[in-house]
């Protein structure tokens, strides 16, 4: 092999191709490695100043490393970085860098923007290989990876045809260990932590105490050929989330024929619910890699990734809907002492039935105005993840390098999504139970602050409460991917060019979705509302019960009461139940077995296969040259990519025109048809990347890149579902059809250019980074549709109306239904431009005097601007143009760290990200709110007793701080919870 005299900022060529050991399907695992391993070795050489890693702050410098010594726009974070102090996972890691925040989901932080730009516009891979989401999207969950097993996690905002594509935000790479890199021939880490949540310890639902014990060894054996790397992670981590969940306000018309002197129209929310989620998160995740070299030319590698991750989750509290029909004239309810801001009702005084004179239920023509329940559900979501690959390098020659990979990465994620609900009786003793309507609910919105709730009845006394709903309606998705790739990297002799690489890559992605129902009773409607008797009439026209499904009485063995501390104490109590206990005691006899049936059509005709496949080829050329007496270093290349995407679903094609098909019940149904639809599409993607060397300590970095984000799989399903519903607010019955998802679907596109100045600092370590981006984004992903749609004018014809939809349930007439709205998926051609600012500062202090010299500090503040709008679905602001989701203008991170003699670590942290907008999830569908800005503090600490044992502790969430949304207007609260704050602390062992 021949050996070059590389100048300084040729060492980012080393993941292009130029240093042999380097492979291009390996690009991201020796970005950081072993660009900083040269830049040492030529330090002399190159007569730069090389950044030296010494303790915790150097593992922030190893990250500047990466970044000085790449070819591409890109952060890092380094081992130490990750690994020193409890980050529950690689997410939280990831969020200190420049431009990148999270989404927190139950107080962890999970999905992962970029840049303004939501998860599904992130392209996330593990060791180089493409990595698919438990959850079915694009967007990967991150919480799923422990920290403490990813050795190094790197996020690209700028493209080379060597990288694999989709990633218009930016690709997340992570990497776990490679034991011939270890510098120790054995090495073993063991590392034991605690946690506490003051929150999750006042949670029934939730123990005192979590746990996360980590176990890795690293070995070099047969002269240092064969390495062996394996780790363990385990986690049990309590959790609660403390809410107020208030629904959307939609406009509700003629309000002043339901009110003498009130509005002719106003907003009003249908309802919200008062809980808390508590559970446990539990994580086991493996890592092992077997590297092999028996030859300098020959080079092979095993590894293997492993997480199941289980996040049990109990919603406990009250549920109210029913509240926008006070609007409707001839309701049972009365408002009194309305509240309004702007032209919103935001609070009153409701009587449900204030003169005594309706039916309550189970009895027939009952009033269902105003329902009350006592939520007991079980959100619990359990997860897999698998992935593995297998490596193979040859040195064909001194000059061409040719590499083999082979992966599969497979995700898994059952969401159980199982209700119980309880309700208010009259008198839980009798043998028909008859619903208390005289409910009285006073209430008072407070903007982004705690509202005020109050009952006249106390929904914690056994001598009324009853259960009443039993229900189950479970998500189980699949996701998987298979890839094969070649690689070459063939050395030039040329004053430009210093290597040429090319390959082909072919993968296969699988998305499956598959849903069930269960209920006990009729229909969740009525059995929520209390309507668990079902009547008709005897040959004389009497009225007879004709079946019957009694609630189950509560007592204080089975039940206990609950009232949510902290923040939002002072809300209602309510009870909680062993969900179980209460289902063998109240249907012991009954198969609670989830299943798809005609009858309930949505299970059948939501379960989708999604197919994609993809074979691409790329063309890079990689640069080393000077212009104008400066070193430039860089590639340029091309990437083609042909892609066939396909959905395998029903589709009705009417009455017994279709395929006979039967149900998990043997029920035949024709009226539809299993088929496959979709197409195929090919892509051009050139990309430049150039690196001026301005100075030794300065460098100019522009790249171009056509870009591409493939559409989610779920919304690639082949759909069309139809509804029979009842529309109050035009006063009729209409058939809607949902056809949001299409196998037709294209990928968003982007021309992205970046331009950044980098400056690394020579008497104290550190850099000063200022950075400008620019993306130009066409065909974006959206929903259109169309009200009054001629479905017969379209073609496209319509199945017989279900039976439990045929008559209306208050006259028992025929239902005339009429035609409704079309919702469908469509590309948006022309989107707009994104364009940002991005700010790195890093140093250390180590010009202070004394013990001041172990301070240092990193900040990051990055701005994004958007022209791309779209109709925003918060209702009040009609349809008015609305930003994109998750899109944070501003985003601010920043750490303060000490390091002193080796001994002791500590810093503190921030991150910080502006309003933006997203969908927060209530009655069972999501709803689209502004997110209030938020800070999240953390604080960790280590002491190292000896060389090899330390000891740790940290704050996560130090202020609790709430997650706030509203509709539009911030006077119209959506969501605010609570999660608490977090106390880590333990000890890491290593030899």
């Amino acid at each position: 092999m021949k050996n070059f005299n590389l100048s300084a900022l040729s060492i980012a060529l080393m993941i292009g191709g130029i240093q042999l050991a380097a492979v291009p399907n390996y690009a991201y695992a020796a970005e950081a490695d072993a660009a900083a391993e040269q830049a040492k070795k030529d330090k002399e050489e190159a007569n730069i100043e090389v950044i030296e890693v010494t303790g915790f702050k150097g593992s922030v410098i190893k990250s500047l490393n990466t970044k000085r010594f790449s070819d591409t726009v890109v952060d890092a974070i380094s081992a130490d970085d990750i690994g020193g102090l409890p980050d529950v996972s690689i997410a939280d890691s990831l969020t200190r860098l420049p431009g990148v925040t999270s989404v927190r989901i139950d107080g962890q932080s999970s999905e992962l923007n970029v840049r303004g730009l939501s998860g599904g516009f992130v392209f996330s891979t593990l060791n180089g290989r493409e990595m698919v989401s438990t959850s079915g999207g694009r967007a990967v969950q991150f919480d799923i990876f422990p920290s403490e097993l990813v050795s190094q996690a790197q996020v690209y905002k700028s493209q080379k045809a060597s990288l694999i594509e989709g990633g218009i935000a930016a690709t997340i790479n992570l990497e776990t260990a490679n034991a011939l890199d270890n510098e120790e021939d054995h090495s073993f880490r063991a590392s034991l932590h605690g946690n506490y949540n003051e929150a999750a310890a006042d949670n029934n639902d939730s123990d005192t105490f979590g746990r996360r014990l980590t176990l890795s060894y690293q070995g070099k054996y047969l002269e240092d050929t064969l390495g062996v790397a394996v780790g363990w992670a385990n986690m049990f981590q309590p959790t609660v989330s403390s809410r107020f969940v208030n629904y959307q306000f939609d406009k509700k018309e003629n309000f002043s024929q339901a009110y003498n002197g009130a509005p002719e129209e106003i907003y009003l929310s249908s309802g919200f619910e008062i809980n808390e989620r508590g559970g446990e998160d539990k994580r086991d995740a493996f890592v092992l890699a077997l590297n092999y070299e028996p030859r300098d030319d020959l080079r092979f590698q095993v590894d293997g990734f492993y997480s199941k991750f289980d996040s049990e989750k109990w919603d406990r509290g009250l549920r109210v809907s029913g509240i926008n029909n006070i609007a409707e004239p001839g309701s049972t309810l009365l408002i009194d002492n309305p509240l309004m801001v702007g032209d919103a009702i935001v609070g009153g005084t409701i009587y449900r039935d204030p003169d005594g004179s309706a039916v309550a239920p189970p009895f027939p023509g009952a009033s269902k105005d105003l329902n009350v329940q006592t939520q007991a559900d079980d959100n619990t979501t359990e997860s897999e993840m698998k992935a593995f690959g297998f490596n193979a390098e040859w040195d064909i020659s001194d000059d061409l390098l040719m590499s083999v990979d082979i992966s599969h990465s497979e995700g898994n994620e059952t969401y159980k999504d199982q209700v119980m609900r309880m309700a208010y009786f009259d008198d839980s003793s009798v043998e028909y139970p008859v619903i208390d309507d005289n409910i009285i609910l006073s209430y008072q919105l407070n903007g982004l602050n705690n509202p005020y709730i109050e009952f006249n009845q106390d929904f914690t006394d056994t001598a009324h409460m009853m259960v009443t709903s039993a229900e189950s309606y479970p998500h189980i998705e699949s996701n998987s991917s298979d890839a094969i790739r070649v690689d070459f990297a063939y050395q030039l002799e040329s004053d430009i060019f210093s290597s040429l690489e090319f390959g082909a890559r072919a993968s296969q992605r699988d998305y499956e979705l598959s849903r069930g129902r269960f209920l006990y009773g009729t229909t969740d409607f009525k059995m929520r509302n209390g309507q668990y008797i079902t009547f008709g009439t005897d040959a004389d026209g009497n009225t007879i019960i004709v079946d019957s499904f009694n609630p189950f009485p509560l007592n204080d063995s089975n039940s206990s009461v609950t009232t949510i501390g902290g923040d939002l104490s002072g809300m209602p109590s309510f009870l909680t139940v062993d969900n179980n206990a209460i289902l063998d005691a109240w249907i012991p006899n009954v198969d609670r077995t989830p299943v798809r049936t005609w009858e309930h059509d949505w299970t059948m005709t939501q379960g989708n296969l999604v197919e994609e496949d993809v074979l691409a080829a790329y063309l890079q050329v990689n640069l080393d040259t000077e212009v104008f007496g400066l070193p430039l270093t860089g590639n340029i290349g091309v990437r083609y990519v042909h892609s066939e995407q396909y959905s395998t679903g029903l589709v009705s094609v009417g009455t017994d025109n279709g395929d006979p098909i039967a149900d998990d019940l043997g029920v035949i149904n024709s009226n539809w048809q299993r088929k496959k639809v979709g197409g195929s599409y090919s892509d051009v993607l050139p990309s430049l990347n150039l690196n001026f060397g301005l100075t030794d300590n300065d460098q100019l970095r522009f790249a171009y890149a056509k870009v591409m984000s493939r559409p989610d799989m779920p919304k690639m399903a082949n759909s069309g579902n139809f509804d029979w519903v009842e529309d109050k607010d035009v006063g009729r019955y209409q058939i809607n059809l949902d056809s949001s998802t299409s196998p037709f679907l294209r990928p968003f596109y982007a021309h992205q250019f970046d331009l950044s100045f980098e400056h690394y600092f020579t008497e104290t370590d550190g850099a000063f980074v200022f950075a400008i981006w620019y993306k130009d984004i066409e065909n974006m992903v959206g929903d259109g549709f169309e009200d009054d749609f001629d479905y017969a004018a379209a073609g496209i014809e319509v199945p017989p109306t279900p039976e439990d939809k045929l008559y209306d349930p208050a006259t028992g007439e025929l239902i005339d239904y009429a035609n409704g709205t079309y919702t469908f998926a469509d590309n948006n051609a022309d989107a707009g431009y994104m364009r940002g600012v991005e700010i790195g500062y890093t140093q250390t202090f180590n010009f202070l005097p004394g013990y001041l010299s172990g301070l240092g500090a990193n900040v990051n503040f990055s701005y994004t601007d958007s022209e791309i709008e779209v109709e925003s679905k918060v209702p009040g602001e009609d349809g008015a143009p609305a930003p994109i989701e998750g899109l944070s203008p501003r985003v601010i991170s920043a750490t303060l760290f000490y390091d002193w003699e080796e001994k002791f670590s500590a810093r503190i942290s921030g991150r910080y990200r502006s309003a933006y907008l997203s969908e927060q999830i209530a009655i069972g569908s999501a709803q689209s709110a502004y997110f209030e800005e938020e800070t999240i503090i953390s604080a960790q600490m280590s002491y190292n007793f000896t060389e090899n044992f330390q000891a740790v502790v940290s704050v996560d969430n130090l202020t609790d701080e709430p997650n706030i949304s509203y509709f539009g207007d911030t006077s119209r609260t959506g969501t605010i919870q609570y999660f608490g704050r977090t106390i880590y602390f333990g000890v890491n062992y290593s030899m």
